[in-house]
Formats: C-alpha cells, structure tokens, sequence
C-alpha cells in the first residue's frame, strides 16, 4: 500500500494524528511520503480494541467498546539491522536510515478487513500471521516491532497486527493485565471470524501479556465452540508468555488439547519476567520456566533461549537478538526427524512427541 492509493491530503491529515500519539520520540510513528528510499515496505492489517486519540489511526491506551481496523505501511531502511528498529533522533525522518509510516488508511468494518486479508493470502499463498504485543508498549511502538519481525522473519503471508490498550507505562502493570481480560472477548471474536474462512490458514504470535491475551481468547472460544474452530488453527507461537503456570495449565486443561503445532519459547534469566513474578506473588511465569518436561506433557515443543541472553533485559530475544532471528529461520528447513531433543549451539530444542 502506498501513499498514491488513497491520496496525499488524507494520508497526511492520519500522519499528524498518529504523531500526536504518545510523549516522546519512541511514542510517535516517524512519518515519510518517499517509501522508495527504503530498502522496502512492510504492509501491516491493524484491529485493535483501542479507542482512537484523537481521530482514526493514532490509536491511545483508552478501552474501546468494539475492533477499529485499519491498513498500515512501514518502510524498513537499508540500515536495518536484524533485531533492531532504527528509530530517527528528531523530528526528520530519513527512510534510507529509519522506519517510518509511509501509508495508512482505516476501513469500516470487520467484513471489509477480512475481504482484505483474504486477497493478500491469495496473492502470497502463505499463511496469515496474527500478532499479539505485549505489556507496557503504545500502539506505535507495537507497530514498529510486528513490522520488524515480520521483515526479519521474511514473512510474505498478511500480517495482522491486534493492538489492545496497553497504558504504555511500566508502572501500569494491574492496567494492562485488566485491559487484556476487556480485550480476549474482541480478539476471540475476531479469531473465530477469521478462522471460519475457507482456505485461510492463520498462525498466532503472542508476546510476553499478548500471550496471556491470546490463552484466553482460545479458552474463549473452547468453552463456547467446537474443538473444530481451534484445530484450524496453523500454529500458536508464545514467546516469553507472562502467564502465571498454574492459570496456563488450567487454561490448557479447558481447550481440552492444543492446537499444534504449539510453541514456546522461554529464558530463565528474563529479568522483565521476574518483576513480572515479583508483582504477581512470586508465582512462576511460563516464559521462565525451568521445568521443561512439564510442558513436554501437555505437548508443547519449547524453545530455551538462555543461552542467548545479551546482557539486557532477554525478554523478546526470538524478535531483538540477530544470532536468535537467524537460527530460527534456519530451522524453517531443519529436518530433526525422530530426535525429541535438539540442541544448536546455546539453544536447546525439546520438540513436543
């Protein structure tokens, strides 16, 4: 999607909004009308439970009633470094160096996102991939970081971005937690919608709470629906879940089984997930678990990363690290066969019998 398709005036008037969106540089979307400057553009399909501040695509940490959608394009600059996104340090934006927001548009309703969707899969004939941010991030923020992984992960297949109202404060953890209970009912809604599509297949990526989110949207829809709709689904991906364990075994144990494949990446030094434990009680989060077997059981293959820890805080190190991004997509043409466990360099595989 570029600028041309919906016209100069209009795509400006929605840029100065989204700029308007948040305190700080980190907080606003860097906007550019030269897409071709960058090495390339990430189209992004947005529905998020956030109400609009003030107008359409500058969306803030307000609960909304009902799912807004819209079309966003991030350019990715020719600097881009796997892991990292290239922020600009003031208000000038260069698409060679930075990302930035080259085109948006909203659209009216779930059926004119879904007709949408629908046409990007056909014309990639790869799966969509929905993802799901974590704690503590704004809606551009979350942009920005769905747009990465997918450029770094090379993913050709619709990217749907669900932003729910995060407060975007790291003292506003209770918030956040009670924003993603308000929004499990619009993403379960939104899944079983999407996952009725004939010849759609979706894949889930959950990050950190967005993990939490995405567990209780399929508990959602396993206590109201047939395992059927579940069981379309292509994969579930969490990485670093905080989920407290004994709400995730219970949450399993109402789906009945989980979709498969079904993956979870953890690192027992992610610092983030212990003030996460630390605030919750003490309670053991999913992402850090040392146990591994006990995921095994309830056939889930895991990723341990701790290897990989870089010194910061190893929260999303599948999406920030480089070495993790391209041993990942390496073993996208990895053939383990047999072997329930496989271990590459730092990285430890158990992969779910």
């Amino acid at each position: 999607m570029s600028i041309s398709s919906f016209g100069r005036r209009r795509f400006m008037a929605f840029a100065g909004a989204a700029v308007l969106t948040g305190c700080s540089a980190k907080s606003r979307f860097s906007v550019s009308q030269q897409p071709e400057a960058a090495a390339g553009v990430q189209p992004l399909f947005v529905a998020t439970s956030r109400a609009a501040d003030p107008v359409p695509i500058a969306y803030g940490k307000e609960r909304a009633n009902r799912l807004s959608f819209a079309q966003l394009s991030i350019s990715v600059p020719h600097a881009h470094q796997a892991g990292n996104i290239e922020l600009p340090p003031s208000n000038t934006v260069d698409p060679a160096k930075h990302f930035a927001l080259v085109g948006a548009k909203t659209l009216p309703g779930a059926d004119s996102f879904v007709r949408a969707v629908q046409r990007d899969a056909a014309q990639s004939s790869e799966e969509a991939v929905l993802f799901v941010h974590g704690y503590n991030n704004n809606f551009s923020d979350s942009v920005y970081r769905h747009a990465q992984i997918a450029w770094d992960y090379e993913l050709r297949g619709p990217q749907i971005h669900f932003a729910w109202p995060s407060a975007a404060h790291p003292l506003e953890y209770a918030y956040d937690r009670d924003s993603v209970l308000i929004a499990r009912d619009h993403l379960a809604t939104l899944l079983r919608t999407l996952l009725h599509k004939n010849g759609l297949r979706l894949s889930l990526v959950g990050h950190s709470m967005g993990s939490l989110l995405i567990m209780e949207a399929l508990r959602q829809i396993g206590l109201t629906d047939r395992q059927g709709t579940i069981d379309k689904l292509a994969s579930v991906t969490l990485v670093s879940p905080d989920i407290d364990m004994d709400l995730f075994r219970s949450q399993a144990a109402s789906l009945g089984r989980l979709p498969q494949p079904f993956i979870v990446a953890v690192a027992q030094n992610d610092r983030l997930l212990g003030l996460a434990s630390g605030l919750s009680g003490g309670a053991a989060r999913l992402g850090s678990v040392e146990d591994l077997d006990q995921l095994e059981a309830l056939g889930i293959s895991t990723i341990d990363m701790t290897g990989l820890g870089n010194g910061g805080n190893n929260h999303f190190l599948p999406g920030t690290s480089s070495a993790a991004i391209a041993l990942i997509k390496g073993l996208r043409e990895a053939a383990p066969g047999p072997l329930s466990t496989l271990t590459l360099g730092p990285v430890n595989i158990t992969l779910s019998r």
